[in-house]
C-alpha cells in the first residue's frame, strides 16, 4: 500500500512516465492483487505521464498487459459465453467500421484522404476492445478469490490515491480556464474539465464505499475526506455534466449501498451535506459562477445551455437517416464531416450513443446496449445474491456504479473509447459471470440434497 502511493507521489512530482510505468509493473509482479488499482487510476493522471506524443503511461501499461493476457489465454482454455460473445461481437463491429472508413467514407476527401491517420484511430480503438476480452478472460482464470482480493485492496488503495491526487490537482496541478470572462474553471494539468470531474466521480465510487461499508473508524475517515475531496474538485471544474453526474453517482450509491445501514445513509447525507455547505459559505468555489454557468445571461436557449451539443445531436439524425444500418465508418472524422455538411462545424457529437450510432449505425449501437443490458442484469442478479446470503460482498457494485457514471456522463461526452470505460465494462461483466457461476453451483446443491 505505501509502495503504490509512492509511485503515484513520484509519478504527480516528476512526471516521468517511464519511470512511473517500471514501478508498477515490479509492484504488480511483486503483489498481483494491485492489478486493478493500477489500471483503474492510471487515466486520472495520464495527463502528466505522457512518455512521447501520444503515448501515455495508460497505453503502456494497456501494451504490457495485453501480453500479459494473451500468455494467461494460451495457458488456459477460452469457455465461450454470452458476455464473452457480446465482447467479440462490438470487436467485430470495430473490424467492420474500419472496413467501411477505409472503403465507403464518405469524409475521406474531407481529410484529403488521410488513410494513415484512419487506420492508426482504428487500430487503438481494437486494441481496446481486445485489451477488454482479454482482462475479462485473466481474471475468470485467475478465479473469484484473485478478483475479491483485487477489489478489497482497491477499496482502500483507490481512496487514498484520489486525497494524494486531489491535494496535488488543489495546489500546484491544476491549470484555469477563462469562461466568457465569468469566472475560472481548474481542470488537472492536460485534462479536459468535463472528462477529468467524470473520471474522478467513478473513482470516488471508491471512497462512498468507505463511507458506507467500513467497519474501521480509520477507513471511514479516509473515505469521508476522500469523499469531500472529490466533491470540492468537481465544483471547482465548475463543470455542468460534472455537477449533474455527481448527483446522479449520489443518489445511485444511496440507493444501492444504503439496504441495512440506515446509520451509514444519514452520515452520507451529512457529508454531503455539509461538504457542500462549507464550500459555499466559506467561498472557496464561487457559486455565483456555478449559477451562471447554468442560468447566467449567457444561457439563452437549449442549444447554448448544452453548449451547442443538441444542435450536433440534430444534425447526427439527419446523418443517421443517410446510413442507418451500418453507419459512416469507425472514426470520429465521421461526425465531424456530418456536422461539418450540415451546420458548417467539424465538431465531435459529445454524446457517447450518438457517436457509436454515426460511426457504427444501428447495428454497432445495439450490439452495444446489449453489452450494457448485460451489465444491468448482472447487476440484478447481485443484488438478489447480497439479498438472500449473509455474507457482505457489496465491494462488488462499485465498479457497476463506477460504470454507470461513465454511461451518464457518456450523455455529453463523446468517449466511447476511454480505456476506463472498458476496464469498467470488462470487470462488471466478469463479475456477473462469477455470480452467476455461483448462483448455479448453490442451485445445483440445493437440488441435489432435495434430492436425498
Amino acid at each position: 500500500m505505501i509502495a503504490f502511493e509512492v509511485i503515484i507521489v513520484q509519478g504527480l512530482l516528476i512526471n516521468n512516465a517511464v519511470l512511473t510505468f517500471v514501478a508498477f509493473i515490479l509492484l504488480f509482479l511483486f503483489y498481483k492483487n494491485s492489478f486493478l488499482s493500477i489500471i483503474l487510476l492510471t487515466p486520472l493522471i495520464e495527463t502528466v505521464l505522457i512518455a512521447t506524443e501520444g503515448l501515455t503511461i495508460t497505453k503502456m501499461l494497456a501494451v504490457f498487459f495485453i501480453f500479459l493476457f494473451i500468455f494467461s489465454i494460451i495457458q488456459n482454455n477460452i469457455i465461450v459465453d454470452k458476455r464473452f460473445a457480446l465482447l467479440f461481437a462490438y470487436l467485430l463491429i470495430t473490424i467492420v467500421g474500419l472496413f467501411i472508413a477505409i472503403s465507403f467514407g464518405d469524409f475521406l476527401a474531407f481529410i484529403n484522404w488521410d488513410y494513415e491517420s484512419i487506420l492508426s484511430e482504428n487500430f487503438t480503438k481494437i486494441s481496446k476492445i481486445v485489451f477488454a476480452i482479454g482482462m475479462f478472460l485473466f481474471i475468470r482464470n485467475e478465479g473469484n478469490q484473485f478478483l475479491k482480493q483485487n477489489l478489497m485492496l482497491a477499496t482502500k488503495l483507490i481512496p487514498i490515491s484520489l486525497i494524494v491526487v486531489l491535494i496535488y490537482f488543489i495546489t500546484t496541478g491544476y491549470e484555469t480556464l477563462n469562461w466568457w470572462n465569468i469566472g475560472l474553471r481548474m481542470t488537472f494539468e492536460g485534462a479536459d474539465p468535463n472528462e477529468f470531474s467524470a473520471i474522478l466521480i467513478a473513482l470516488g465510487a471508491f471512497s462512498f464505499y468507505l463511507v458506507f461499508k467500513s467497519v474501521s473508524k480509520l477507513w471511514s475517515f479516509v473515505g469521508i475526506i476522500s469523499s469531500i475531496l472529490v466533491i470540492y474538485s468537481v465544483f471547482a471544474t465548475a463543470s455542468r455534466g460534472g455537477i449533474l453526474t455527481l448527483v446522479f453517482t449520489t443518489i445511485l450509491t444511496l440507493i444501492l449501498f444504503s439496504k441495512r445501514n440506515f446509520k451509514r445513509s444519514i452520515l452520507v447525507v451529512f457529508v454531503l451535506i455539509f461538504s457542500v455547505l462549507a464550500l459555499f459559505y466559506s467561498n472557496v468555489i464561487d457559486f455565483n459562477f456555478i449559477y451562471e454557468r447554468f442560468f447566467g445571461e449567457h444561457i439563452t436557449d437549449i442549444s447554448s445551455l448544452t453548449a451547442g451539443r443538441t444542435d450536433w445531436w440534430k444534425a447526427a439524425f439527419e446523418g443517421f437517416k443517410q446510413k442507418p444500418i451500418f453507419g459512416y465508418g469507425g472514426s470520429q472524422l465521421a461526425s465531424q464531416w456530418v456536422n461539418f455538411n450540415i451546420l458548417g462545424i467539424a465538431a465531435v457529437m459529445h454524446n457517447l450513443y450518438v457517436e457509436i450510432l454515426i460511426q457504427y449505425g444501428i447495428v454497432g449501437l445495439t450490439v452495444f446496449l446489449l453489452i450494457i443490458i448485460r451489465v444491468v442484469v448482472d447487476l440484478k442478479n447481485l443484488l438478489k445474491l447480497n439479498k438472500k446470503h449473509a455474507t457482505d460482498t457489496t465491494y462488488l457494485i462499485i465498479p457497476f456504479i463506477s460504470l454507470a457514471t461513465m454511461l451518464f456522463a457518456g450523455l455529453a461526452l463523446s468517449w466511447q473509447w476511454r480505456e476506463l470505460l472498458w476496464y469498467l465494462i470488462s470487470l462488471c461483466l466478469v463479475i456477473g459471470s462469477f455470480v452467476e457461476k455461483y448462483v448455479h453451483e448453490n442451485s445445483i446443491q440445493s437440488l441435489n440434497q432435495k434430492r436425498f
